[in-house]
């Protein structure tokens, strides 16, 4: 979908698509607040009665535990197991190599623009222009 396909925006200036999204982003984060809160009452209540399964008319929740385990504990497990029983079940503590790519820091590395034509050539080469970020917020906010 495009944004003229929605109905009404090919003829809003770009005021009013501000003054839209700014009005969107503000419900958008209220309802992220409601869904945190009705998401903690249901498990909570669920986990009150001990239930994994609740029903509503339309829509069935299910309550999963995350499981994770203290590996002091697991460690016990060593002293009482044969090390064949324990192939691809337990790793033992290692050192791991690894190759890193390597990286460039172009917020430090725009000093080397002073260095001439050929590092100011290279520099603009290399950048790679993504889609912009927009941040709208009220007026009189310190960015409007």
């Amino acid at each position: 979908m495009r944004y003229e396909d929605v109905e009404g925006m090919k003829d809003k200036t770009v005021g009013d698509l501000i003054d839209e999204i700014a009005h969107i982003e503000g419900e958008l984060e209220r309802y992220g607040k409601v869904h945190l809160f009705l998401y903690r009452a249901i498990i909570e209540q669920m986990e009150e009665i001990g239930a994994t399964v609740a029903r509503s008319e339309t829509h069935v929740a299910k309550l999963t535990p995350k499981v994770t385990y203290d590996q002091s504990v697991l460690a016990k497990l060593r002293e009482i197991t044969a090390p064949e029983d324990l192939e691809g079940i337990y790793t033992p503590e290692r050192e791991v190599v690894k190759v890193e790519a390597e990286r460039w820091n172009m917020v430090r590395g725009k000093k080397l623009l002073r260095l001439g034509n050929e590092h100011q050539s290279i520099i603009a080469d290399a950048k790679i222009y993504r889609n912009p970020t927009l941040k709208v917020s009220e007026k009189g906010d310190d960015n409007g």
